[in-house]
């Protein structure tokens, strides 16, 4: 095994794991108990000892690094606070090298292109020199065997055999056992970019999705990559160079490095059916052209106000190329856009329909966490803005009818201008269901990028179906808003002095949320002065036309009032 391999234990206790809970948990949590000073959740994965010695690279989950962007409470409520004569919190990162050493680590950032996250240990991590890059390739080949190391659950320690050796620790729940393992596969081949720079290496071998993470290394134990995908006996590693350059990302922000943003969705033109070409007004042979030669793109959406609208980009446009590199397929304008960079300015080379001629497109790249999440967030604010606008035309046209209906016997000489207002009305309605129902889509869009792991608790912790269904709508469109949140049952909102209602465990920064001034530890007990605020919230979060809601709050057994938008605030260019 390389000696840059480490073991990264990660464990969520206290305001945390309430946070975790909160953002990766079941959407419909409703807490019945506290979690005491020993419940944690622990994720262990492999780790790679970059450059300085001190530097780890690893792949945690997903909702396990969104957690480091929110904000904690300075101070949890009292009933989390440890108690003074308890034992001091095991650390949250905690580094075991191959020789057994734990070492405290701390969190520096993450890389949101390649997904893996920086931590720095406390101490160094290597006997002797730091090897930098010494340890690793840069020239994976195809066929080579290939070793994937990741840390798994161990039996505990045997009895010792001598009279005078130390006793194993005892086998209970306060200690974790672990090994490194090793699976065997076959480098099958190298996917590249396209401008010929090596984008991910793919593996053969039997493992599951659980290996994620683990690093793998060649037969002389230099290090290929980490692993960032495993399915169906295939395995997929980000090479060792995309490794150091994320890294370099990480170390030089100190904190999160975003990705380059577009805000277009569409297919490769060999996927897109012909009809779909034709409603965008291709000419039939035209679109063939593309299609036989798969080249390029094919925009379904550009959502408004992002880096593609704001650049002249709209729905039907074939994207052929970026610079001078061909594009024809989604993970290669992935590929070049990533490489090109957050803040770049990058020429796209489109086609449309009625142009003889390609066009010339300049789009400036900004920089999200989530591309995905931004781009559902732009359409469906468009689509809000739209379907408000189609209710407000039908709610002035029915103003009209009501004031010509109104009128004296001179007014039935008009029937025929009430009959074109009254068409009016019913396609203007038509409009509006249309609207109303790509809203819900989006809506449903936005839910489903900011997906994370899905977690089981114990039945203690768990309300019934009917409350799982009758909140399912609630915390996990509450989401969408920058809030996450947890139901609290009678019994455990009783320490803050309330009967029951929504505790806010964390707020994204610069959200609707956090404009709203709510504030982590907050319990929400009242909407609208109405203690059913699964009922309201329910409303709040489905209906586009909603008012701002007034949430009544309890802050540190304090009552208060906070308004609360229908909406989140219009995308931010960044």
């Amino acid at each position: 095994m390389p000696r840059e391999v480490v073991t990264v234990i990660h464990r969520l206790s206290g305001w945390k794991l309430l946070a975790w809970l909160a953002t990766s948990g079941p959407p419909a949590l409703e807490l019945d108990e506290w979690p005491s000073a020993s419940d944690s959740h622990t994720n262990i994965v492999a780790g790679y000892v970059y450059g300085d010695g001190r530097s780890v690279v690893a792949r945690l989950p997903q909702a396990e690094v969104e957690l480091e962007a929110f904000e904690a409470p300075s101070t949890p409520p009292p009933f989390l606070a440890p108690a003074a004569d308890r034992a001091p919190a095991e650390p949250e990162y905690t580094l075991v090298t191959p020789d057994g050493r734990h070492v405290e680590a701390k969190f520096i950032g993450v890389d949101s292109s390649t997904g893996l996250a920086m931590l720095e240990a406390g101490e160094p991590l290597l006997k002797g020199e730091p090897e930098g890059d010494q340890g690793d390739t840069d020239d994976p080949m195809v066929g080579q065997r290939v070793r994937l190391y990741a840390p798994i659950p161990a039996e505990a320690p045997a009895a010792p055999a001598a009279p005078n050796a130390p006793p194993a620790p005892p086998p209970n729940a306060s200690y974790i056992y672990l090994s490194i393992d090793q699976k065997e596969g076959r480098l099958t081949h190298l996917v590249r970019a396209p401008s010929g720079r090596l984008s991910s290496v793919v593996v053969s071998a039997d493992v599951s999705p659980e290996w994620v993470g683990a690093v793998a290394a060649n037969e002389l134990g230099e290090v290929v990559g980490i692993v960032s995908q495993s399915r169906d006996g295939e395995t997929r590693v980000v090479p060792m160079t995309t490794v150091r350059e994320a890294c370099a990302r990480v170390l030089k922000l100190r904190g999160t490095v975003p990705q380059p943003w577009l805000g277009a969705r569409g297919d490769a033109a060999a996927q897109a059916p012909l009809y779909k070409w034709k409603d965008f007004g291709w000419p039939q042979e035209f679109a063939r052209s593309f299609i036989v030669k798969s080249q390029g793109i094919l925009l379904d959406s550009v959502a408004p106000g992002t880096p593609a609208a704001l650049a002249g980009l709209r729905a039907g446009d074939l994207i052929t190329s970026v610079g001078p590199r061909a594009v024809r397929n989604n993970e290669d304008l992935s590929m070049t856009l990533k490489e090109a960079g957050v803040g770049t300015v990058v020429d796209f080379t489109v086609w449309r329909a009625a142009t003889p001629e390609p066009l010339k497109v300049s789009v400036e790249l900004k920089g999200v966490k989530n591309p995905a999440q931004a781009t559902a967030e732009a359409e469906r604010s468009a689509l809000r803005a739209s379907l408000l606008g189609s209710q407000r035309e039908i709610r002035e046209m029915r103003a009209a009818e009501r004031r010509l209906r109104g009128q004296s016997a001179e007014a039935q000489a008009r029937a025929g201008e009430l009959t074109l207002i009254a068409q009016r009305i019913a396609a203007a309605e038509e409009r509006s269901k249309r609207l109303r129902e790509q809203f819900e889509q989006a809506q449903q869009q936005l839910v489903f990028s900011q997906k994370g792991a899905q977690v089981l608790l114990g039945p203690q912790a768990l309300a019934g179906p009917e409350a799982r269904a009758r909140d399912i709508a609630v915390t996990t469109r509450l989401r969408t808003y920058g809030l996450h949140a947890i139901g609290l049952s009678s019994r455990s909102a009783a320490p803050l002095g309330a009967q029951g209602g929504l505790l806010v465990v964390a707020v994204q920064p610069e959200s609707p949320a956090a404009a709203s001034g709510l504030l982590p530890g907050d319990l929400i007990e009242t909407v609208n002065g109405s203690p059913l605020w699964r009922f309201e919230l329910r409303r709040l979060t489905t209906e586009p036309d909603a008012e701002p809601a007034v949430l009544g709050l309890i802050r540190g057994r304090e009552r208060l009032n906070v308004n609360f938008p229908p909406a989140p605030a219009p995308e931010r260019q960044r």
